[in-house]
């Protein structure tokens, strides 16, 4: 996992999160991911994914995948809609046992 450290002091002033702690969410095994079709180009896949830190707190994080490592471009609290989305997904998963 990598990140511009210049970026990370922009997010962290902007969002108040580290691209440290937001790379903690890649270790959730309820993590959802999405393709940004929005934000993507033909020279650069992005993805927005949905996860929770050690902290319990759920985040959304836009990576890009370069040459197999994870890059970090972004990364904030998830919104009421966006934890609702991981929160159903935890719902479906867990109701089923």
């Amino acid at each position: 996992m990598e990140w511009d450290e210049t970026k990370n002091e922009l997010n962290i002033r902007k969002h108040g999160i580290s691209f440290a702690e937001a790379s903690e969410i890649f270790n959730d095994p309820n993590l959802i991911e999405f393709f940004d079709h929005a934000h993507s180009t033909t020279e650069e896949a992005r993805y927005i994914c949905y996860g929770v830190t050690s902290k319990y707190l759920v985040l959304a994080v836009v990576y890009t995948d370069r040459n197999g490592t994870i890059r970090l471009i972004s990364a904030r609290k998830a919104n009421n809609k966006e934890r609702g989305v991981y929160y159903d997904r935890l719902r479906t998963i867990y109701s089923n046992l």
